[in-house]
């Protein structure tokens, strides 16, 4: 999967509000979508962030998202 663009992501782009690059790698989005999920709402997440996101869990956590 090659780097997302967050601006693409309007959740992931608010809770990457530490960091100042424009592409991220998938892994790391990965990472971060679980971290922070709790400041995720998802009530705005569009039908392709969801994608992104079943895609990412798929990928990268073998189905799974373990979240807090």
């Amino acid at each position: 999967m090659k780097k997302l663009n967050r601006k693409d992501y309007p959740e992931l782009d608010l809770i990457l509000w530490d960091r100042a690059e424009r592409l991220v790698d998938p892994k790391f989005a990965f990472s971060i979508y679980e971290q922070r999920w709790r400041f995720v709402d998802q009530r705005r997440l569009n039908a392709k962030e969801c994608a992104l996101i079943k895609a990412l869990a798929h990928e990268y956590g073998h189905g799974q998202m373990l979240v807090a």
